[in-house]
């Protein structure tokens, strides 16, 4: 009874030391879009339109990084700024529904765009 016992404390343990390393795993991603967004931000008010291919390659690495990414076809590197931020912002949805399943769904209002890879 108390090896037992012991066996599904430890268990729990493992699985959640799992869990938190996955969150940290989401976490450290999602914190890496936020940086490459607020430098994709800072080239598009300077009237830059073309994303810069150093960071298209962080990008590509960002997204890589999204667990199923092949399920999200629109989850690919642009060569223009504005889409390849609106490429990241939906790649952080993706990762904040896998940290809270729960999170209510927004509406796509302007649908996905097709306008270049």
């Amino acid at each position: 009874m108390i090896q037992e016992a012991n066996r599904d404390i430890e268990r729990l343990h493992v699985e959640d030391l799992r869990r938190k390393w996955r969150k940290d795993q989401l976490d450290r991603v999602i914190h890496g879009i936020d940086d490459l967004l607020f430098q994709l931000e800072d080239l598009n008010l300077q009237g830059v339109d073309r994303t810069p291919g150093t960071l298209r390659e962080r990008a590509n690495q960002l997204l890589d990084a999204v667990p199923n990414r092949e399920e999200y076809e629109y989850l690919r590197v642009r060569q223009r700024i504005v889409p390849m931020m609106d490429t990241l912002f939906k790649a952080q949805e993706i990762l904040f529904r896998l940290r809270d399943p729960h999170r209510p769904f927004y509406d796509d209002e302007d649908g996905d765009e097709d306008d270049e890879s």
